[in-house]
């Protein structure tokens, strides 16, 4: 009989315990860039990890450090604590020159048919006035234009998917930025839909949750992580070699793809996304206004590997 006061007492610690985690879980809100938030924490998760492993962070080894990164503005990301692991300036505003192209493919794939076929203008010809990518008249799948868009860099590519919208009644820059809104993102405004225009601007860490937003849709880092393919016009009578300018590709190992921007403004841009896969997990890194994009993000890469301990 004597036990009965403490079986009372273990019964009431549970009862409170089980409320106290379904108000906490019923705080958190996942946002539409994937990250899930808590109002009681000052902080972001990438998604709620499994109670199994709730002390998971990456740990960084205080003697470690790292110097040498020049590029206005950078960071890198880990999916899986949802933390920064290195930040420089990253909520600084700065024209990201074709990185814009992400949001670009994001929305096209969201709104349209990537079978659907475009008739190429003569507004979508040599749009930066240096480089033809297509040819008036020429007819091409929008998944083709996404893959020029994306492997090749092609400002063209993203010109005559912005004329297709229209057509279809919908302002692609517009709704680039709503989608930016949507996300919650307050660093972001862009102007056109290839980053040409360096008026238009992100950030590091706004670059950092578009990508992981970016992830729901395979197509774009398949084609991201190609360092060179092809594509037809449906007549066959055109044929564009496609190459990517991104050199990392093949020489850093487990990349799951990335997108360059240069603009004489913006000086060089680079995201890239690469998985650790003895620890399940993904880093996201943002190079903005560099002269060595991609020896720093090798860089910054390298170090948060070396740096950090996965626990």
């Amino acid at each position: 009989m004597a036990i009965r006061p403490y079986l009372s007492i273990i019964i009431l610690a549970v009862i409170a315990l089980g409320l106290t985690t379904f108000v906490f879980a019923s705080f958190q809100t996942e946002q539409p860039d994937g990250i899930t938030r808590n109002p009681f924490f000052n902080s972001t998760q990438a998604y709620v990890l499994p109670l199994a492993e709730p002390s998971y962070f990456p740990i960084l080894d205080s003697n470690s450090d790292i110097s040498g990164i020049g590029a206005k503005s950078a960071a890198v990301y880990d999916i899986r604590s949802g933390r920064f692991l290195y930040e420089k300036n990253s909520r600084q505003r700065l024209p990201v020159a074709s990185l814009t192209k992400i949001i670009t493919a994001v929305v096209v794939l969201e709104k349209f048919n990537t079978r659907d076929t475009v008739a190429v203008s003569a507004a979508a010809v040599r749009v930066d006035g240096e480089k033809q990518d297509l040819y008036e008249g020429e007819l091409l799948k929008i998944e083709d234009l996404l893959k020029m868009m994306l492997v090749d860099s092609s400002n063209d590519a993203a010109y005559a998917l912005k004329d297709y919208a229209s057509q279809k009644g919908i302002n692609l820059v517009e709704a680039m930025n709503q989608k930016i809104s949507t996300l919650g993102l307050n660093d972001t405004n862009f102007l056109d839909p290839a980053g040409l225009n360096d008026e238009g601007y992100s950030s590091a860490q706004d670059m950092v949750r578009i990508s992981r937003y970016a992830m729901k849709h395979d197509m774009i880092w398949e084609f991201l992580r190609q360092k060179e393919s092809s594509v037809q016009s449906l007549d066959g009578k055109i044929m564009h070699a496609l190459k990517n300018t991104n050199i990392l590709l093949g020489n850093l190992p487990n990349i799951i793809g990335g997108k360059t921007g240069n603009t004489d403004n913006a000086l060089g841009c680079l995201v890239l996304l690469v998985s650790i896969p003895e620890k399940n997990d993904t880093l996201i890194s943002v190079v903005l206004g560099s002269k060595d994009r991609f020896g720093e993000t090798e860089k910054l890469i390298n170090w948060v590997k070396s740096s950090y301990r996965w626990e």
